[in-house]
């Protein structure tokens, strides 16, 4: 396989990328490194929620108040947790390509952009 060929097999979602979504997708992972896994699950869910925590808890210093423009950002900030989270399934082979990690990372920073702009903090 060429260079080529594999920057673009990188790129998209592997064949069969919807079976990760099952709870079963990763029993072997699960089988071979007890330990392991388990820390895998607290790093994703902190690779998916710490972004949403930094939004909330800097938002929440600097504003304080009820602005509907907060949700935007904390949805963003979800974003971007997914974009981390894709990043932490590398290690078990769950990877969904550089095209989810972008799309996720580009979007999430836009609506978070856009919230603060709105809230007026940027």
């Amino acid at each position: 396989m060429g260079k080529k060929q594999k920057r673009k097999k990188r790129m998209m979602p592997p064949k069969g990328a919807s079976s990760y979504f099952s709870r079963s997708s990763d029993d072997e992972f699960k089988a071979k490194y007890p330990v392991g896994y388990k820390f895998l699950e607290v790093l994703g869910a902190v690779a998916l929620l710490l972004p949403v925590f930094l939004y909330v808890m800097i938002v929440g210093i600097l504003v304080g108040d009820d602005n509907p423009w907060i949700l935007l950002g904390w949805l963003g900030a979800f974003i971007v947790g997914i974009g981390f989270f894709n990043l932490v399934a590398i290690i078990i082979d769950q990877y969904l390509g550089h095209l989810v990690t972008i799309i996720a990372f580009a979007l999430g920073s836009l609506l978070v952009w856009v919230s603060l702009m709105k809230i007026g903090l940027v």
